[in-house]
């Protein structure tokens, strides 16, 4: 056997020889302290708001699971529990009732085993099993009093009690309940006191023992160490239906008014039809039949909606039951597996066969893992290079929609002009100094299109081969002159007048296709948005670091909403038709932007409805550069 093989063989049983012992929990991380808190803090709303601490209960299960804390993660899954017992969703808290057994099977726990049996009992208080909630409760009572927990053996004193008393066995459910008071009160548990007491108060109501039931009832209402919604809740509707057996009917109205307001603030359906339903008797026996109608159908409303929950709750547990067979069928063959792993475990332990046989297997292991990294190293550049040419891809046609929609954009206007003027020739009824005048314009406006074409196509040229435009010195006057002349047909047709205040060049750092794309776009909008007899006026202003361009037109002007959108959509979204009804595409002004980024420049719109627009496009500055003389100073 060669060393390699040894070496591996003493390692394993160096592992197998160092885990602990069989069934021994693994231990916990010590810095569990937020997770802890999380609990607490979920424990802490589920009286005052169930949701909330459903939340939290979530939030805490998640970070118990990551950490691998078994206590926290059944404690997070007995507080939902909870949270959905007292929320009435009895399927779900039984649901997380028995993750919360399963895990605790595997540790020791009983704190937890003792909470989740009694959760477990509450689920079958809330379906009306009473017996088998007793069942529950008392198995609960044993664990606790194993484990001298008082504080817990109130609790389930608080439960027998409850069944006993829907029962109807009042000397037990007294007993019980008056125990669950003394351990509370001997605890200090403020919650659990109320809570005793108004169940003791519920318990001389259904005993008709009225005098004695308000007493227990005011105990719980004024009791000043703890004080708790849903509490107070019971305690008035309590003191409600006392007072009503008892005539006092405005007493018992009172009562009743303050239990529905925290009974809906609670959004606790069952408290809510009780209080409804005692409303309505007093509003009835007071003679406001109206008031009392109404406060019965919400009473039946919200009985309606408690009886299909508990319907679906039935049918839910049938489901429920017949998944826990499975389960047991399950478990019991996890069991004999166990067992036989246990069984290999000591056989591993003490054989060192079966250990050359595991390294043998592990050596294939590993030969079939290098493969695997081959192939995965394989399906990887073949994923990295199908993934490049998609990008390549995507590119290409983003380029393409930008060379069509520019073009598409740019060319309408100019040739719209040109057809303008070849049907004002076939009409025929031009004078000739017209047809003159015509034809020299008609001669300019076809050198530009075909300048604006050539322009268009260099520029897309260099976006499919992907060469950046250069920029160099352009003449911002030149450009926006050679742009008037494409469309003085256009504004002729409109009457509108194309002012043009410069007597100088105005010389700017751009690429000269960008500027001209730019003012076209922007001259050609001006157009379009101004009526009849309009003015579009183009001057220039001066900066230290910028030279910009003013475009101003007396046009329709647009709303606040239609500026913030101007360079962020496109479409359909931001176009629309002209004083003339002329069409547009929506793409001109992502191009305008586009451009002006391109060339470190920058864009301000000013505009007010019905007054007209402003654009200012803010160029860089051309400078001459500075001519080197012969002996390599600069001159």
């Amino acid at each position: 056997m060669s060393k390699y093989h040894l070496s591996i063989i003493l390692v394993l049983l160096t592992f197998i020889t160092a885990l602990p012992a069989w069934g021994e929990p693994l231990s916990e991380p010590a810095d569990s302290g937020k997770l802890v808190a999380v609990n607490k803090l979920a424990e802490g709303y589920f009286y005052k708001n169930p949701d909330s601490a459903i939340l939290l209960c979530y939030q805490a299960l998640s970070i118990a699971k990551q950490s691998g804390i078994a206590t926290e993660t059944a404690k997070a899954h007995n507080n939902l529990a909870k949270a959905y017992y007292i929320k009435g969703s009895f399927f779900e808290s039984l649901l997380h009732t028995d993750s919360s057994l399963a895990i605790i099977k595997d540790i020791n726990y009983p704190t937890g085993l003792a909470n989740a049996v009694n959760m477990r009992g509450l689920v079958y208080l809330g379906q009306d099993r009473f017996d088998d909630a007793i069942e529950e409760f008392k198995k609960a009572l044993i664990i606790n009093i194993r484990s001298k927990d008082s504080s817990r053996m109130a609790v389930n004193y608080f439960n027998i009690g409850l069944c006993q008393g829907d029962l109807q066995k009042f000397d037990s459910a007294f007993q019980n309940l008056g125990m669950a008071l003394w351990l509370a009160r001997k605890n200090k548990n403020g919650h659990l006191t109320q809570m005793s007491l108004n169940r003791i108060g519920e318990l001389n109501y259904n005993a008709k023992n009225y005098e004695q039931a308000l007493v227990f009832y005011d105990s719980a209402l004024y009791f000043k160490d703890y004080q708790d919604d849903w509490e107070k809740s019971f305690a008035y509707s309590g003191k409600a239906q006392t007072l009503y057996e008892l005539r006092q009917y405005e007493a018992a109205l009172n009562n009743a008014q303050q239990s529905f307001y925290l009974a809906r603030k609670l959004n606790v359906k069952w408290d809510i039809e009780r209080a409804a339903q005692i409303l309505s008797k007093c509003y009835a026996a007071l003679g406001n039949y109206k008031e009392g109608y109404h406060y019965k159908d919400i009473a039946r409303s919200y009985r309606d909606s408690l009886l299909n929950e508990k319907k679906d709750n039935n049918i839910n547990y049938l489901h429920l039951q017949e998944k826990k067979s499975e389960n047991a069928e399950l478990e019991t063959e996890i069991e004999v597996n166990k067992q036989v792993i246990k069984r290999n475990r000591l056989v591993i332990v003490l054989g060192s066969l079966f250990s050359m046989v595991l390294v043998a297997l592990l050596l294939l292991l590993k030969q079939n893992i290098g493969q695997k990294r081959i192939l995965n190293r394989v399906l990887e550049e073949r994923n990295e290079e199908i993934t490049r040419q998609k990008e390549k891809l995507l590119s290409i046609n983003q380029v393409k929609d930008r060379i069509l929609s520019v073009i598409g954009h740019d060319l309408r206007s100019p040739f719209t002009s040109v057809i303008q003027a070849m049907e004002l020739l076939r009409s025929g009824v031009l004078e000739e100094a017209d047809r003159d005048f015509i034809f020299e314009n008609f001669h300019r406006q076809v050198i530009s299109v075909s300048e604006l074409i050539n322009n268009l196509l260099v520029w897309a040229v260099s976006l499919q081969s992907g060469v950046a435009t250069p920029a160099e010195k352009v003449d911002l006057t030149a450009t926006t002159e050679k742009i008037f002349s494409l469309y003085r047909a256009a504004a002729g047709q409109k009457k509108q007048v194309l002012k043009h205040q410069c007597d100088k060049e105005v010389l700017v750092t751009a690429a000269p296709t960008h500027v001209q794309i730019i003012l076209q776009n922007i001259i050609s909008n001006a157009i379009k948005f101004t009526p009849d007899q309009g003015l579009i006026e183009v001057k220039y202003s001066f900066e230290a670091d910028y030279t910009a361009i003013h475009i101003c037109d007396t046009g329709t002007g647009m709303t606040e909403k239609k500026l913030e959108q101007l360079f962020q959509a496109s479409g359909r979204v931001i176009s629309q038709t002209g004083t003339n009804e002329e069409a547009g595409t929506g793409l001109g002004l992502l191009l305008i932007k586009q451009f002006i980024d391109e060339n470190g420049g920058r864009i301000v719109v000013k505009s007010q409805v019905g007054k007209g627009s402003e654009f200012i496009v803010y160029f860089k500055p051309y400078n001459e550069p500075e001519l080197l003389s012969a002996t390599g100073t600069i001159a």
